[in-house]
């Protein structure tokens, strides 16, 4: 993380294009939010552009805008997401996600620094930093549009990769109340397929179980323990104990691919990425 730190903090007061690349949950949304917040255009808007979850049907009119009478539904002049970053931080969250159509209107836009509003014929400045993130190493984007969003690549590491951040972090996540030392015992074995987000939502069940004084490792939401000792000692790899551990969590629900994977703390489409990977119904 300090190296991740050291790296955006060279490239802040340059108005560069940054690539964060991460896994679900490891905290490209919190980093991208960082930047704007530390960058000379702090004072403009961030505006959050969650790729994945706008339907691609709709996606130009979010993004660009439109013009009044465009279509049967435009009653008025609607100003589009990169319009409304003017002076301030767009991020696309999840970019790959875009369809190479969208990905080439895209690029267009910020190849000319400049965009027309559907329906509309004046042209629109462009004029706001532009960070991106990605869950895979985009090998399916425009190559193009890939060099123009990558001037800066930050790769945000995994949880398992920093352990020693678990008990910093659990003890941020717990505020006032304290860990017991079982049960951090318990948070700094365990792999977090679902990183930071996952550890979150498992101290804040666990704040919920508990007596309202500590943690303890009674109240920690982590059932398959033996699983993390099995695979500690190499029994297990870590593709291994991620399925078993999303096959519960799936039997625990019933299925229930949303509230799954809200206990996982990854989002849907990640779930049923990994249920189709690993095989589970």
């Amino acid at each position: 993380m300090r190296s991740v730190l050291e790296t955006v903090e060279k490239v802040l007061d340059h108005d560069v294009s940054i690539l964060i690349l991460g896994e679900s949950g490891s905290g490209k949304d919190y980093l991208a939010e960082a930047i704007h917040a530390c960058s000379p255009r702090r004072d403009g808007p961030f505006v959050h552009i969650d790729c994945p979850t706008i339907p691609a049907d709709l996606f130009e009119s979010e993004l660009f805008g439109y013009e009044k009478g465009t279509f049967t539904d435009a009653q008025s002049r609607k100003i589009g997401k990169l319009e409304g970053a003017r002076g301030g931080t767009v991020y696309f969250d999840d970019v790959s996600a875009l369809t190479i159509p969208l990905q080439a209107k895209l690029l267009r836009a910020i190849q000319e620094k400049s965009f027309n509003r559907l329906g509309g014929h004046e042209a629109v400045p462009f004029d706001a930093r532009l960070l991106s993130s990605s869950s895979t190493d985009a090998e399916s984007m425009r190559r193009d549009l890939y060099y123009r969003i990558n001037v800066v690549t930050v790769r945000m590491p995994s949880l398992r990769e920093r352990p020693e951040d678990v008990p910093l972090l659990a003890k941020q996540f717990a505020g006032r109340i304290q860990i017991a030392a079982d049960a951090m015992r318990i948070l700094t074995s365990y792999p977090w397929p679902g990183n930071v987000r996952e550890l979150s939502n498992a101290i804040e069940r666990a704040l919920l179980v508990g007596d309202g004084q500590s943690i303890s490792a009674a109240s920690i939401p982590l059932k398959p323990e033996e699983l993390v000792k099995a695979a500690y000692h190499g029994q297990w790899t870590l593709e291994e104990l991620e399925a078993s551990y999303i096959r519960q969590i799936l039997q625990e629900t019933r299925s229930n691919y949303s509230k799954a994977a809200e206990i996982l703390g990854i989002n849907r489409k990640t779930l049923l990425e990994k249920r189709r990977k690993y095989g589970l119904e």
